[in-house]
């Protein structure tokens, strides 16, 4: 019998995916305030999806931080 990891699949997922590598959240951080999530997936080889999932875990925002009034 094949031994399964740690972590079980979804229901509605199609595989376990790749784990995160320290260096692709690094990446994530480093560009999420500057750069759209769909670059940041192109560059990381990941879907969109995984990328936006990832920065809500990490609580990375996308939005460009604004100057605050006054």
């Amino acid at each position: 019998m094949i031994q399964t990891p740690d972590y079980k699949r979804r229901g509605n997922q199609i595989s376990l995916g790749r784990r995160w590598t320290y260096t692709e959240l690094g990446i994530l951080k480093e560009l999420a305030a500057t750069t759209p999530p769909k670059l940041i997936a192109r560059q990381l080889n990941r879907s969109y999806e995984s990328v936006r999932r990832m920065a809500y875990q990490c609580r990375v925002s996308f939005r460009a931080e604004r100057k605050k009034a006054g």
